[in-house]
């Protein structure tokens, strides 16, 4: 026999809200009663620790990134930031397709807050951090926490299998040593592309609910979804690795297609693998080791670690001002308060 869903939220102690059906973008919108309960405090305390060790991350870096920003263009560090920007927007368009495919359709000032608030949870010691913060946020959204888990396990998986897939198909173009040191990445592939499968992931998490004594998804994710999310995020991919061949090119890398193949395929691999170091804030160290070790094919050593520095920083910039910006967007669109 299964659980009865409570009429106003659900079993694991999430609300309903958009995952009971279609969201009207022209409707008024949905929010969260305002108190200041365990939540708020919760929200505080996340934000002061995520601007605790960012500020510490760039402060300790802060004589090395004076020293490569004297010897890198300008244009191109320019140039690379707005990439980045597009890819981080390409990644959450992504998530958006998962998360309205899963029963949460959402318009896209509500998911960029959520979404960019959120992922800087990966400035902090863990993983885990993020799942934490969307799920916190997600609940403003009347979004039920297990929704919010399985989206955000989606895009995970998705961000890395697209990542060492894009690596596998470009890397042999200009960096084929480089990919066969790491030969067992490959062996991972597989598990996560059977994994993101609509018929292993939809019944496996449900398997999991029930182990749990919660009521399975209110939606599965739909192979034209998942498709459909998977392309977004190999434009992600091609976006962040063209802000790292303007890199290339702002040390004065070969400006040519062997370049142009190692620059996206190095990012994707380096990038894709950060998230699997669980303890490192945002990957620190293993994608600054990836960069060198795929771009260093094209560059020298120590220019690739000046474009590895680099790209870290403008990411760091980067992600804060999509929080910031996606933030005050949501506001004007009254989804937050």
């Amino acid at each position: 026999m299964g659980f009865v869903e409570p009429p106003d939220g659900d079993a694991d102690g999430g609300v309903t809200g958009p995952a009971d059906g279609p969201v009207d973008e022209d409707a008024p919108p949905v929010l969260a009663a305002r108190r200041r309960g365990p939540t708020t405090w919760l929200k505080f305390g996340f934000l002061a620790l995520v601007l605790g060790f960012g500020g510490f991350y760039v402060a300790s870096r802060w004589d090395e990134l004076v020293v490569e920003f004297r010897q890198m263009s300008v244009l191109a560090v320019l140039a690379a930031a707005v990439l980045a920007a597009f890819a981080q927007v390409a990644a959450m368009r992504a998530y958006r397709t998962i998360l309205a495919d899963l029963g949460a359709p959402l318009p896209v000032p509500a998911v960029g807050r959520l979404y960019f608030v959120g992922q800087l949870g990966k400035y902090l010691p863990g993983t885990v951090w993020v799942f934490v913060s969307i799920m916190t946020l997600g609940r403003e959204l009347k979004i039920m926490r297990k929704t919010s888990l399985a989206t955000t396990m989606v895009a995970f998986v998705m961000s890395i299998a697209t990542g060492l897939t894009t690596a596998a198909l470009l890397l042999p173009w200009g960096a084929a040593a480089s990919l066969r040191k790491l030969w067992f990445l490959g062996l991972l592939l597989p598990v996560l592309l059977v994994g993101l499968h609509p018929r292993v992931f939809g019944p496996g998490l449900d398997r999991l609910l029930r182990l749990a004594r919660r009521q399975p998804m209110p939606a599965r994710l739909t192979g034209t979804a998942t498709l459909h999310a998977a392309g977004w995020q190999f434009v992600s991919w091609l976006l962040f690795g063209l802000h790292a061949w303007v890199l290339v090119l702002g040390v004065g890398g070969p400006a040519n297609l062997s370049t142009l193949a190692v620059s996206i395929g190095g990012f994707a691999l380096a990038y894709g693998i950060g998230p699997l170091a669980v303890i490192a804030p945002a990957g620190a160290g293993v994608r600054e080791a990836g960069m060198v070790l795929t771009l260093g094919t094209v560059v020298s050593g120590t220019a690739a670690l000046a474009i590895a520095l680099v790209s870290r920083i403008v990411l760091v910039g980067v992600d804060f001002a999509q929080a910031a910006s996606w933030t005050v967007r949501a506001r004007r669109a009254g989804r937050i308060r």
